[in-house]
């Protein structure tokens, strides 16, 4: 498995909040048209860390995550975050061989 995962803080002008919140689930639906895309995730961080919103688009190889990287479907996400002030990070992650799998408590 590999992942494209976006590092950044929400808006928190409340115009740009109001334009993030309407437009955040047409992104989504357009990463997960990504050829390749298995499924997406989002976490926020509890503490008030920065950056405060961490997302995993999963693939199932790490070739498939570069292509979705230089895509039009990402770089248009991009832009619609930018346009609302997000710096979005991107890195491109896979699953350590150690641990293929999750531990369990």
């Amino acid at each position: 498995m590999a992942f494209v995962m976006f590092q950044y803080d929400r808006p928190t002008d409340s115009h740009r909040w109001n334009d993030y919140n309407q437009r955040v689930r047409d992104w989504i639906a357009e990463l997960l048209q990504i050829p390749g895309a298995v499924s997406f995730m989002a976490y926020r961080t509890a503490d008030g860390a920065s950056p405060d919103t961490i997302t995993l688009l999963e693939f199932h190889t790490v070739e498939d995550a570069r292509k979705a990287q230089a895509s039009e479907q990402m770089q248009r996400v991009l832009e619609g975050l930018q346009s609302v002030g997000v710096a979005a990070k991107i890195l491109l992650v896979e699953r350590s061989p150690f641990t293929p799998e999750p531990f369990h408590a």
